[in-house]
């Protein structure tokens, strides 16, 4: 009796502290990562503890925030886009650059929204007949395909559970795939989390 009791309540307390804990963790650790940025990037006479002799809490964070905004409004503009493009061409050389850079990008794709490049969720018959995968339409495939197989296809990849960035494409009929009334970040969310994860 009193250890169901004790692991009833211990359970309870977990599922509210480890999430807190983990949250503040990550927080802790993006806001030590700003805080990187802003010292490598203003030079060390132009920071608050040589300038007041103290730190300002949060001013890395600020700062990134600041150029986050700043590269936005860049991509908006003739040179900042030029800029942005030699410094994506330059990152793409280095080794394994390539293949980081385009999976963070991928990712950031999926999770912001308005940003996906998959157009609509849809449900692929897969292994077996009855059991489904979740898909996204990318777009039509190519006429080559069309014309091999005698119909229009489309484009579906398919993502891999828990990292959402690797899986598989599959060209299929239409009318093979059946379309899901949510939006693609609501289904990234059910891919990334195996499913515990809903809404």
């Amino acid at each position: 009796m009193v250890s169901s009791i004790f692991k009833k309540y211990f359970i309870a307390g977990a599922l509210v502290f480890v999430p807190l804990v983990v949250t503040i963790w990550i927080l802790k650790i993006v806001i030590y990562w700003c805080e990187g940025i802003f010292q490598t990037v203003v030079p060390t006479s132009w920071q608050p503890i040589s300038l007041l002799g103290f730190e300002i809490p949060g001013l890395g964070l600020l700062f990134t925030i600041f150029l986050i905004l700043l590269t936005g409004i860049l991509t908006r503009l003739y040179m900042g886009k030029k800029l942005i493009s030699l410094g994506e061409k330059i990152i793409l050389k280095i080794p394994f650059g390539r293949t980081i850079y385009q999976a963070v990008q991928q990712f950031l794709q999926v999770v912001v929204p308005g940003q996906s490049t998959f157009q609509q969720v849809v449900l692929v018959e897969y292994p077996r007949k009855g059991s489904y995968m979740l898909g996204f339409i990318t777009g039509e495939s190519s006429e080559v395909f069309e014309k091999q197989v005698g119909q229009k296809m489309i484009n579906v990849f398919i993502p891999t559970t828990p990292n959402p960035t690797s899986g598989f494409l599959v060209l299929s009929p239409r009318e093979n795939v059946t379309p899901i009334n949510i939006p693609p970040e609501q289904a990234f969310k059910l891919i990334i989390s195996g499913g515990t994860v809903s809404s």
